[in-house]
């Protein structure tokens, strides 16, 4: 058991070390030499994890559902604050967020190329659409959601808030400032109360 701990351990490591990677230096910086040197292991411990940049990169996605479904399960709220809570792990706050978010735009915009890696990157933003229908249905269930709205179409007009949102706040700096985000987020949600 010990044994398969350390390589869960090591691959995690790996894949974070990616995701720095990813963020500093973009695609082209995601090399066995690249990552192994950010992950202080040698080249052959990270080839003997990942045998292929594929395989790395589809680990990278897969961690970065992993890391946001975390902390949107540690979350102990319910009703509106759940829902802004489980919105806000979507949008580029901290650094973590932030580097998630350009480790998961470098490899969606490499999955457009590579279709090998495309499954991988519908997976993540599949989990994303269920992250909106999830929110949408808890406003319903708290009576925040008004019944004439049609909840398949507010949900994908949802996201791309999201998406917009979070673009904006890559391409704003380091890190954004949380309050234009947070506005425009709160008052979307708000309007969806009414018809």
């Amino acid at each position: 058991m010990p044994r398969r701990i350390d390589a869960e351990a090591r691959n995690a490591a790996i894949a974070e070390a990616s995701l720095r990677v990813l963020e500093r230096d973009g695609l082209t910086g995601l090399s066995v030499r690249g990552v192994a040197a950010e992950a202080g292991i040698a080249a052959a411990s990270l080839r003997r994890a990942f045998p292929t940049q594929h395989a790395l990169r589809e680990y990278c996605l897969q961690l970065i559902e992993d890391r946001v479904t975390a902390r949107v399960v540690a979350l102990e709220l319910t009703g509106r604050a759940l829902v802004d809570g489980l919105l806000l792990q979507l949008l580029p706050l901290d650094q973590e967020r932030r580097l998630e978010l350009v480790a998961q735009v470098q490899l969606g915009v490499l999955s457009l190329t590579d279709s090998a890696l495309r499954p991988a990157a519908i997976r993540l933003s599949t989990a994303v659409d269920r992250a909106c229908t999830a929110a949408l249905q808890i406003l319903s269930e708290v009576g925040q959601f008004h019944h004439g709205r049609d909840p398949e179409y507010e949900a994908q007009r949802l996201r791309a808030l999201l998406d917009g949102i979070a673009m904006h706040g890559l391409w704003s700096g380091e890190l954004p400032e949380a309050g234009p985000m947070l506005s425009m987020l709160t008052r979307h949600l708000d309007e969806l109360a009414g018809p």
